[in-house]
């Protein structure tokens, strides 16, 4: 059922109020078909996300690479974006996760540039990459065995030995030769960071279908806690 009908049916029952008792089991009907997508993540603190959302605002207004992806704070995620049907299920898994991990720390090794194909156009990514540690694999795969067990299928792209920490700083919009070019010109910026990470977050996508349609930061938990 999409969201189009639900808000038209909100409209009807503030102009038939006698549409009340049927408008309650319509919306109970809806929110029990809606599936989501959520993923999990941790945050930065506050030095980092100034210095990585600097960087990848400088980059934009020289190359005009987007900045999407700064509706999003910076971030190093856990797991890909999968579905999900009910979110406070997800919430209270998320609790028990959080107080779980204590602080650690989180060390960002320099800006690489991936190449990849986007609706067509050969473009690029640039992130900071995240050194590799036993802590972070740990985390990925008990995540998606732990989500496995409770909400059964959340499988979502890079799942496995595979998947590579980053926090990305461009994405997108522009061919892959400015992408070079870019990497040229700030590739020495910020090559050794290291934080604390203490917040972990959780992202929620409105729309299953394209993951960049619309989401935001939902959630904000203490490490710990």
């Amino acid at each position: 059922m999409r969201t189009g009908s639900f808000l038209i049916w909100r409209r009807k029952v503030h102009l038939f109020p006698q549409l009340l008792p049927a408008a309650v089991q319509f919306e109970k009907d809806f929110l029990e078909d809606l599936t989501l997508k959520a993923a999990f993540a941790f945050l930065t603190d506050t030095e980092t996300h100034n210095l990585v959302r600097k960087l990848s605002w400088d980059i934009h207004l020289k190359y005009r690479t987007g900045i999407d992806i700064c509706r999003l704070p910076p971030h190093i995620s856990l797991k890909q974006p999968f579905d999900i049907a009910n979110l406070t299920s997800l919430e209270d898994y998320m609790a028990e996760l959080a107080a779980s991990i204590s602080p650690f720390e989180i060390y960002l090794t320099g800006l690489e540039l991936i190449e990849v194909t986007i609706d067509g156009l050969e473009t690029g990514i640039l992130w900071l990459n995240v050194q590799e540690s036993e802590l972070f694999r740990n985390l990925h795969n008990r995540l998606h065995q732990e989500l496995t067990v409770r909400f059964k299928n959340v499988s979502a792209p890079f799942d496995g030995p595979d998947y590579h920490f980053h926090m990305t700083v461009s994405i997108g919009d522009q061919p892959i030769e400015i992408y070079r070019k870019i990497y040229t010109e700030f590739s020495e910026q910020l090559n050794s960071l290291q934080y604390t990470v203490r917040e972990l977050g959780m992202f929620v996508y409105d729309d299953r279908d394209d993951v960049n349609a619309g989401y935001i930061i939902y959630k904000i938990m203490l490490l710990g806690k």
